[in-house]
């Protein structure tokens, strides 16, 4: 298997995953594989299968399938590229067990675990700003979880996003 490296970007919903992940893998030729774009014609027919439901209970019931493209789009990214990865990762970060299960499903190290940590006051704005279908009718949209049970890089969600992308770089030792 690849190499190439592979960032996971995570964080609750209106953390700001996506945003960073659009501002940090251009300065790096990274790609992006975003859980909400590769999965959204799973979501899409569940909806219309399902039009009662909301896109948040689908996301839900439709975890597996989800995250099984997701998986299925990293592992074939990082054979010619880095790949920043963008989802909540909730389930995979939650312990060493999971974790140590999703880096073998994407082909194995190196990965790196970036947490965004945003408060509810910013979570609750951006969440009503991006005005998301997905959101809407969930309580528990712009409640702050706990930081990963794993390892991980920890930054402020609330600072500028050109700060935020300065200090994975540094850090990442890719001033590229």
């Amino acid at each position: 298997m690849s190499t190439h490296p592979v960032y996971v970007i995570s964080g609750v919903a209106g953390s700001g995953k996506t945003t960073l992940a659009h501002a940090w893998a251009p300065t790096m030729g990274a790609a992006i594989v975003d859980l909400d774009v590769v999965a959204a014609n799973v979501v899409d027919t569940a909806l219309h299968e399902h039009p009662e439901a909301r896109p948040w209970q689908i996301n839900a019931a439709y975890r597996v399938q989800r995250y099984r493209c997701l998986i299925d789009a990293i592992t074939s990214e990082r054979r010619s590229a880095t790949v920043m990865a963008v989802a909540p990762f909730t389930q995979e970060i939650a312990g060493e067990a999971p974790w140590s299960q999703f880096v073998r499903d994407i082909g194995g190290k190196p990965v790196d675990l970036v947490w965004i940590q945003t408060g509810a006051r910013a979570l609750s704005e951006r969440i009503a700003l991006r005005g998301a279908a997905r959101d809407a009718g969930r309580s528990d949209a712009a409640v702050p979880k706990p930081p990963p049970g794993v390892p991980h890089h920890a930054v402020n969600g609330e600072l500028p996003v050109p700060e935020i992308v300065a200090s994975l770089r540094s850090r990442f030792d890719n001033e590229g």
